[in-house]
Parts: structure tokens; sequence; C-alpha cells
């Protein structure tokens, strides 16, 4: 064997335990962990509002790709945006993001998250279909995850609620403050209040 190929071949099975690792875990079973829990860890806990956001957003940053939302998200504006204004945008988006979902959570009152099936979303995706159910059984909504396998597992890229998705809904409606507001600055502006404003109606800011 030529030494070139050895050290491939030495790389490849160093490699296969993580790549093993990062695949064992299905995007079904990546879901189920994320709703299990955000409701023991976050909604069923006995801890401050502030403490729920910062859990929220490890558990937020830990299955959801953020950057590739946030590309996304800002569409065409990402390509003239300057770097600066790109950073600026991922940490405010990402405020937005955990404060407005803290809120929503906040509403929870027994409901469960049953997982239905999943179905090919490109070379790389998949699509986890699931219900939020009530308490009693007898309200319940669809949810759709839309997940990309990356190096380190599985990632949600979206969230579609009764066919309503929440990257394209981003999308749309940043697009417009970009328009109304004069690019990137504006945008970032106006998130950056909306943020101060969400964090103060849960205490958390």
């Amino acid at each position: 064997m030529k030494r070139r190929d050895f050290i491939a071949s030495a790389a490849l099975l160093c490699l296969m335990p993580e790549l093993a690792f990062a695949q064992a875990k299905s995007a079904s079973d990546t879901i189920s962990t994320f709703a299990q829990e955000g409701i023991v860890q976050i909604l069923e806990a006995k801890i401050s509002p502030a403490e729920k956001a910062e859990r929220f957003r490890a558990l937020f940053n830990r299955d959801f790709d953020i950057p590739a939302i946030a590309r996304f998200v800002l569409g065409r504006a990402v390509r003239t945006a300057t770097q600066p204004e790109q950073d600026q945008f991922l940490k405010v988006f990402e405020d937005v993001i955990v404060y407005t979902w803290t809120r929503r959570f906040s509403e929870y009152n027994g409901q469960s998250l049953k997982v239905a099936d999943t179905a090919p979303d490109g070379p790389d995706g998949t699509v986890v279909n699931a219900r939020i159910v009530g308490n009693s059984g007898d309200q319940s909504f669809g949810v759709a995850f839309r997940m990309r396998l990356r190096p380190e597992g599985w990632r949600i890229v979206d969230v579609i609620v009764d066919g309503v998705s929440m990257a394209i809904t981003y999308r749309q409606e940043y697009a417009s403050i970009i328009a109304q507001q004069g690019g990137m600055p504006g945008l970032i502006s106006q998130l950056q209040t909306r943020a101060k404003e969400l964090a103060k109606q849960q205490g958390v800011g």
C-alpha cells in the first residue's frame, strides 16, 4: 500500500466512529429527544424565566443549524451584507428566536409531541412529521421539522406548523423590513428593539 493511501485509510478509520455516532441517532430520534428535554429541562423545571431562556438557547444551538437558517431568511440580502452585518444579524436573530419560543413555551399545558413518520427531502435531508397533542388527546395540530445531516448529526433547518414555514415567514418579513428600512442596518436595529422587548416581557432583560 502506498504511503498516501495508508494515511488516507488511517484518517478514514479515525473518522468512522464520529460519523457512525452522528448517523446512529436518526432524525426522528433527534426530534423526540429535543421535545423530551425541552419539556423536562425547560417547561416543567422550577427555574427562573432567565434560566429557561438560557436552557432553550443551549438546546436551540445544539439541534438547529442557526447559521444556515440565518442565511436562508436573509435571502438575497446576504450577498451584499458585510461580515460585521452578518455577525450582528446572526446574534440578534438568535435572540429573537430564543425569546419568541420561550414565550410560546410558557403556554405549555401538558401537551406532547408524537412523531408520525419521515420523508426524504433532497440528498442529505429528511422531514420529520409529528403532531402536538393536547393532554386530553382531543386537540392536536401538525408540525413538520425539515432537517439536514451535518458532520455532527441531524440539524433542524425549518419548522412547519400546519403548513406554515417558520423560515419562509421570517424571510418574507425580513425582506419587507430591509426594503422599507434602508437595508441591513435597518433590519438589525428593528430586530434588536424586538429582542429587548421580548426579553423584558419575560423578565429576562
